[in-house]
């Protein structure tokens, strides 16, 4: 069995936990509980490619979001195979901060492909350019817009960023 880790990054109060929670228990809970540290969920899942069947164990760090006054510690990156880089889509600020956020998973982990979650879909929202966002990078592999409360691609972000992990394992 494969095992491999990936970390979702962003800031505080963009949902990463309740994207995590949604992927592993299936729940939501409307309670905000700021993470502290780091927390380690897992999910085994499995992929078909090539007619294969292959069975790989994620293991999902939750880390701390980053405040104005409190950094992302990059060595939580470190080993890596890709990344869900989280925006609260209603923020601005969350949003604007999405080239550092980047620039800390490259320096981490070069060539780790990058998910982005334009998280919190299901509520008002201005429009952002996703092209503008996808160029910012080529690890960048592809742009969800999710909600953890409504259940919108949450199990897609996961299951696309699986298959990516596991065809690179193959190479």
């Amino acid at each position: 069995m494969f095992s491999y880790k990936i970390v979702l990054v962003g800031d505080f109060g963009t949902g990463k936990t309740s994207l995590i929670r949604r992927f592993v228990d299936n729940s939501f809970s409307e309670e905000y509980k700021s993470s502290i540290g780091v927390a380690i969920s897992k999910k085994v899942l499995n992929q078909t490619i090539d007619g294969t069947l292959h069975t790989s164990t994620m293991m999902i760090w939750d880390i701390e979001g980053k405040t104005e006054f409190k950094p992302i510690f990059s060595h939580h990156l470190n080993g890596a195979k890709a990344f869900i880089l989280v925006v609260d889509i209603t923020r601005k600020d969350s949003i604007d901060s999405i080239i550092e956020h980047l620039q800390m998973c490259e320096k981490a982990s070069v060539k780790s492909p990058i998910f982005i979650a334009l998280n919190k879909s299901d509520l008002e929202y201005e429009p952002i350019n996703e092209d503008e966002i996808k160029n910012l990078s080529s690890n960048i592999v592809k742009i969800f817009k999710t909600s953890a409360k409504d259940d919108i691609c949450v199990q897609d972000i996961f299951e696309l960023l699986n298959f990516e992990v596991i065809k690179g394992s193959l190479k």
